[in-house]
Order: C-alpha cells, then sequence, then structure tokens
C-alpha cells in the first residue's frame, strides 16, 4: 500500500468550544482540498456530555474505537489549533505535527499577559499521527485524567516504556486563543492541574508501565451522532459530530479540585 492509500481519521475531542468548532471545520476542509496529494480521511468530533470534568484523554479514546475500522492511522487533533502547513499524510510511528504557532500560549487572553511555553521536542500533545496498531499496542490514552492536564504526558511514557520509535514534523498552525485550564492568569498552576500531576507521579513512580488503563478498561455510551457540515457537497459523509457519556467518574480529589462539577 502505497502512503497516500492509507486511511487516515482524525479525533477531535471537544465540549464546549462552539466558536473554534465553527472556524476548525471550514478551516481543515479547505486545507485537504488543496493538498497536491489527496488524502482519504475521514473526521470525528467526540463531544463529551455535561455533568462531569472533560476527560480529554477518554475522548480520544472514544474516537479512536468509532473511527478505527474504517482506518488504518489516527490523528487526535485538537480544536484550536488550525493548519497553515502541515503534513498529515501516512505515519509510521506516533509523530507529532504540531510545531509553529505553539511555542508560547496565553494563559488568559485579554486578562493577563502571562504565558506557558511547551517543550516542542518532547511533546506529544496538539495534533498527533498515530498508526492504528501503535494506539493498540499501547492501550491508547489513560482515562484518569478528568479536569485538565498530563494525559499527554502519560501518553508519550506509554510510548517510551514500550521502547518504540516515534517522529517528528514541524507544521505551523493557527492557534485559536482560548484560557488555559491548566493555569491561573498568574501562570500558576490551578488546583486540577496539581492533583492530575500527583496522579501522574504515582502511576509512574515504580517507573513500570501501568497495565488496564486505556482502551482496555475504556466504557462509554453513544448519546447521539449526526453528521457534521463542513458546507461542501461531500461533507456530510466525511465529518461526524458524536456526543459520548463516559461510564467511570473522577477521584473525589479530581472533583473537588474542578469544584464539584464539570469543566
Amino acid at each position: 500500500m502505497d502512503a497516500n492509500e492509507h486511511r487516515l481519521h482524525i479525533v477531535v475531542p471537544y465540549r464546549d468550544r462552539a466558536e473554534h468548532l465553527r472556524q476548525f471545520v471550514p478551516w481543515l476542509t479547505a486545507y485537504f482540498a488543496r493538498l497536491a496529494v489527496p488524502l482519504d480521511y475521514r473526521v470525528t468530533v467526540v463531544e463529551q456530555d455535561a455533568g462531569l470534568p472533560f476527560n480529554r484523554g477518554a475522548l480520544k479514546n472514544a474516537g479512536f474505537v468509532l473511527g478505527a475500522e474504517g482506518s488504518d492511522y489516527t490523528c487526535l487533533h485538537d480544536v484550536d489549533y488550525l493548519p497553515l502547513d502541515a503534513d498529515y499524510s501516512w505515519a509510521a510511528e506516533p509523530t507529532p505535527i504540531l510545531w509553529h504557532g505553539a511555542e508560547n500560549r496565553p494563559v488568559a487572553p485579554g486578562r493577563s499577559d502571562r504565558t506557558v511555553t511547551s517543550n516542542l521536542e518532547s511533546t506529544m500533545g496538539g495534533v498527533l499521527l498515530v498508526p492504528n496498531g501503535v494506539f493498540r499496542q499501547i492501550d491508547g490514552y489513560s482515562n484518569q485524567y478528568w479536569g485538565w492536564g498530563y494525559e499527554d504526558f502519560d501518553f508519550s511514557l506509554r510510548i517510551r516504556a514500550r521502547r518504540l520509535p516515534t517522529g517528528r514534523r514541524k507544521g505551523t498552525f493557527r492557534p485559536l486563543d482560548h484560557d488555559n485550564d491548566g493555569f491561573t492568569p498568574e501562570a500558576v498552576p490551578t488546583p486540577i492541574s496539581l492533583v492530575n500531576r500527583r496522579m501522574f507521579q504515582h502511576l509512574w513512580s515504580t517507573g513500570k508501565l501501568p497495565q488496564g488503563d486505556g482502551l482496555s478498561s475504556l466504557s462509554f455510551e453513544v448519546l447521539d451522532r449526526t453528521p457534521c457540515d463542513d458546507g461542501t457537497p461531500d461533507g456530510r459523509g466525511r465529518w461526524e459530530h458524536v456526543r459520548i457519556h463516559l461510564n467511570h467518574a473522577p477521584h473525589p480529589d479530581q472533583l473537588a479540585a474542578c469544584g464539584g462539577q464539570g469543566t
């Protein structure tokens, strides 16, 4: 199979970012329409229902499950990054493609001039290509990080623990500003960020790969599935918006750190 014959499934974890989604759908559609070498792609926007804190890792797992049968590799794509010049073609190993545009991001646009800096040499967040076989091999993302943060760090260690090779493509993206739930306007870590950091440290304290947390333990219900119209004749066949309910709950300290409600 040639590289451009591999089927791509783009998974977009989502909740309460309507303005970003309105920009993301037509932008990504137009970007893929301009590719010199067309890609066979589908997009699933996976929305978590209200009631519990956001769980980005579990939503990525759910999105993978929803599209794995009809794809060869998956792109885990944040809704707040619009591609300007990025390579989404087949990757034989986990390959982040987000680079330019993600260097420094504001913590509270319009309310603070503080920023946070990502280590782009090591991050697995933002926009990541993963062959489906590798995603299954590492059991996907942890389902235990609620509210904000550390699911991408955990995912990176899952790859390293198995000594799997990784790639990196330096794509250029236009970021969409929003409040960072991991930091206060003063760039101080929020309570949920601190709770999840402690959980991350505990899970990996032995240096051994945690078992039984990921695709293998994922449980969710599909509440509704609707075509997502991108404004093109065939767009309703490429895009789908799926709303789900996760069948597990946060730890009490995570819920308390999020104010006892969804975030």
